[in-house]
């Protein structure tokens, strides 16, 4: 097994986007720019505020952030620049009535995809197309709020993932060629850009197209980096959230099995990390997510991260705000 310095040694390390409620009526509050604040460092590459609603989107819970023109947006991009990190958003969406399940595996996860077919039936080439100008619009606003990555959510089942995937969507091309014109717009801004995108869904059905069918089409959209996750919140949040050998070791030799196929597309690598057992290729990037939430200090702390008790997932648990056991020992004086 690789040591967690051989692994992030020469790599850019992204802070990936986390979902931390900590706001006010779609704002973010001053817990929220602590947080990020607190992370941010020269060590790390780039921090990216997660799950930030698009205007006109819809969000997964009721403590998700909106997208303004609110100051407190430039004001957290500052901050977090201000200690050395490049400030990243990423720019996310839902559907009306959009409800993620808390239990981790869905009891039918066909009924899940017979809905997601369902919603896209409805949506005419005009509703699409609205979806993606809300999404120009995001970007142009977190432009001129100082961020310097954007980031498009589409994974975990949220509308973009559905949108883009051609085994749900008639109209998937649509959407790739509009995806890859803001992809192109952004680079003419000198804007870094990534996309989000899940490597499995939990789906038997989708799945058995394979891992690298699956990514083809999203590494065709000419982002800079792909974030390469897994899993549809509502059919199976433990390939979001590996912890077990069995899921780390899945979403380990997915990226890697990508990787190689796609050399020429960078790409994001995440899920503990710190349990990878072979070398990555020179076109992948680390991610942290789980580690740094536990310890802001993570990156000149590399034993001290996430233990794995699972109180981060806030929303599973029937809770609002993100907490961490870690937080309560280290404020007691705690190991």
């Amino acid at each position: 097994m690789m040591n967690a310095t051989a692994i992030l040694k020469n790599r850019r390390v992204f802070f990936l986007g986390v979902n931390t409620g900590f706001v006010r009526e779609g704002l973010p509050d001053n817990q929220f720019i602590d947080f990020y604040r607190e992370r941010s460092s020269t060590d790390l590459y780039c921090a990216i505020l997660g799950n930030v609603v698009i205007p006109q989107g819809f969000g997964t819970n009721d403590q998700t952030p909106v997208l303004s023109t609110h100051s407190r947006w430039a004001e957290i991009a500052s901050s977090i620049s201000s200690q050395g990190t490049k400030p990243g958003i990423q720019l996310a969406t839902t559907w009306p009535n959009y409800f993620g399940q808390r239990s981790f595996i869905a009891r039918d996860p066909s009924e899940t995809i017979k809905s997601a077919r369902e919603l896209l039936s409805k949506m005419s080439r005009y509703d699409i197309q609205s979806v993606m100008d809300s999404f120009n619009l995001a970007a142009q606003m977190a432009i001129s709020h100082g961020y310097q990555h954007i980031q498009i959510h589409a994974a975990h089942g949220y509308l973009p993932s559905l949108l883009l995937d051609k085994d749900l969507n008639p109209l998937a091309t649509f959407v790739q060629n509009e995806m890859a014109e803001l992809a192109d717009f952004l680079r003419s801004q000198k804007v870094e850009t990534s996309v989000r995108w899940s490597i499995r869904t939990g789906s038997s059905e989708l799945d058995e197209r394979g891992v690298e069918e699956s990514v083809s089409n999203v590494a065709a959209l000419r982002f800079d980096f792909v974030d390469l996750s897994s899993g549809h919140y509502n059919i199976d949040k433990r390939l979001i959230y590996p912890s077990t050998d069995r899921f780390v070791s899945q979403r380990h030799d997915d990226s890697l099995r990508i990787a190689n196929r796609f050399p020429e597309q960078r790409f994001i690598v995440s899920g503990r990390i710190s349990a990878v057992r072979t070398g990555f290729p020179t076109n992948v990037e680390i991610g942290l997510c789980r580690d740094l939430i536990a310890n802001p200090k993570f990156l000149t702390e590399l034993t001290n991260g996430c233990r794995n008790r699972g109180k981060c997932h806030y929303h599973s648990r029937g809770l609002d705000r993100l907490t961490c056991p870690t937080w309560i020992e280290n404020s007691r004086g705690g190991a």
